[in-house]
C-alpha cells in the first residue's frame, strides 16, 4: 500500500486545528483512495443533513458530536480530493454553528486548497462574509465553479431577501428548493413565504418591521409598529412624527383600535385583533362606517358569519375586512376570530387595507 500523501495530511491536520485539538504523534498510515474502507457513502449526506437542521433550529443537533465524527473522517487519507474538500467544508460549518469562526477559516480555507469546486464551502464562504452584498458576491462568483447549484440557490434567495431583492429572492428559492431535502424547506422555508408575501409590496420592509414578519402570531404592538413603518395611516395619529412604539400602542388602545382596552402590549394577536385594527384603520374615523355591518343586520337577528356572533365588538370589522378583500374566510364561511394572525400575514392584510380605496 502507498504512504500517507502530503494532501491526507493537511488535510487531516487542518480538521484538528480547527477543532483546536493537539496531536503528540506523527505516524505515517496506507492511503485510501476515494472512501475508506469501512466508511459509509451515505454518511456524509446524513451529516449535512443533520448540520442543515441545526442550522435551521439551533441546538436540534449534537455539534460536538459531528465535529469530532468529521474529524475522524478527514483522519481517515484519501486521494479524493472533493471527498476530503466537503469533510473540511462541512467541518467549516460545523465550527460557524459552534461560534468558532476562526476555525470556520481555517477550516474553509483547507477545503478550497483541496478542491476549489465544492459546493458547500462557497455556502460557508458565503456566510463568514461579513455584510449581505458581500454574502451575495461570494455566491455569484462561485456559481461559475461549484459542482452543484441548488444549495448555494437557495443560500442566494437568503441573501436576495434580506438585501431586498424580493422576487429575485422568490425565482432563486424556488429554482432551489423543490430540488433539494426536506431539511433545506426547513432552513429556508420561513423565508420563502416571507418573501412571497412581500412579493407586492413597492419597497423591502424597513429592519424594524422585518422584525415582526414571521410565522409566528405578531404581537399587539408589533401591529402598531408594522402600520407606522410600512404606511402613512399612522400619520392621522401622530402628525407624521415617529413615534416610539410602545406610546403608539398606547394612545391606539386608548382610541379603540383594539378589543381589549387592557391588553398587553405584547400579547399575541388574533385574527379578530387584526381585523378590529385593520378595520379602524380604513374607516378614518367615519363613525357610520364603523358600525355599518350592525345596521345592517340589526333587524334579522343574527350574523351571516356562524363564529362572528352579532353584537361581538369586532362583528363589524370582521364583516367589513371580508367583504373588502382585506381577510378572507377561512373555509368559505367560518372567520376563526381566535385564531392566530402570524406577523406575515398581518403584513399582507395591512398593504390591502392601506391600498383600499
Amino acid at each position: 500500500m502507498k504512504r500517507l500523501s502530503r494532501f491526507a495530511a493537511v488535510v487531516a491536520t487542518a480538521v484538528a486545528a480547527g477543532m483546536a485539538a493537539a496531536s503528540c504523534a506523527s505516524i505515517q498510515r496506507d492511503v485510501y483512495y476515494d472512501s475508506p474502507a469501512g466508511e459509509d457513502p451515505a454518511e456524509l449526506a446524513e451529516l449535512e443533513s443533520s448540520l442543515v437542521r441545526s442550522r435551521a433550529v439551533p441546538g436540534a443537533g449534537n455539534l460536538a458530536a459531528a465535529r469530532a465524527r468529521l474529524a475522524e473522517l478527514a483522519s481517515a487519507p484519501s486521494s479524493d480530493s472533493a471527498r476530503s474538500a466537503r469533510i473540511l467544508a462541512l467541518s467549516a460549518e460545523a465550527a460557524i454553528q459552534s461560534g468558532d469562526r476562526n476555525a470556520a477559516a481555517r477550516l474553509l480555507a483547507a477545503s478550497k486548497a483541496a478542491y476549489r469546486g465544492d459546493e458547500v464551502a462557497a455556502v460557508v464562504e458565503s456566510r463568514l462574509a461579513p455584510t449581505q452584498a458581500e454574502r451575495l458576491a461570494v455566491l455569484d462568483r462561485s456559481a461559475a465553479v461549484a459542482d452543484g447549484g441548488y444549495r448555494g440557490g437557495a443560500e442566494r434567495g437568503s441573501a436576495l431577501l434580506a438585501l431586498g431583492r424580493i422576487r429575485e429572492a422568490i425565482v432563486a428559492f424556488d429554482a432551489a428548493l423543490p430540488r433539494l431535502g426536506e431539511e433545506y424547506a426547513l432552513l429556508f422555508g420561513d423565508e420563502r413565504e416571507r418573501a412571497w408575501s412581500l412579493r407586492d409590496a413597492e419597497s423591502a420592509p424597513s429592519a424594524d418591521a422585518s422584525a415582526y414578519l414571521t410565522r409566528v402570531p405578531i404581537t399587539l404592538l408589533g401591529m402598531a409598529a408594522v402600520a407606522q413603518s410600512e404606511t402613512t395611516a399612522m400619520d392621522r395619529v401622530t402628525g407624521g412624527a415617529p413615534w416610539a412604539a410602545g406610546v403608539l400602542f398606547e394612545r391606539l388602545k386608548a382610541a379603540g383600535w383594539y378589543i381589549d382596552s387592557g391588553a398587553d402590549a405584547k400579547s399575541p394577536a388574533t385574527r379578530k385583533d387584526a381585523a378590529m385594527f385593520l378595520w379602524t384603520m380604513m374607516c378614518r374615523g367615519d363613525r357610520a362606517m364603523a358600525a355599518r355591518y350592525t345596521a345592517r343586520y340589526a333587524s334579522r337577528g343574527r350574523s351571516p358569519v356562524p363564529d362572528v356572533p352579532l353584537g361581538s365588538p369586532y362583528f363589524d370589522a370582521a364583516l367589513g375586512v371580508v367583504e373588502e378583500g382585506v381577510m378572507a374566510l377561512v373555509d368559505g364561511s367560518a372567520f376563526d376570530p381566535d385564531g392566530p394572525a402570524s406577523g406575515l400575514d398581518f403584513y399582507g392584510w395591512l398593504l390591502a387595507a392601506a391600498a383600499w380605496r
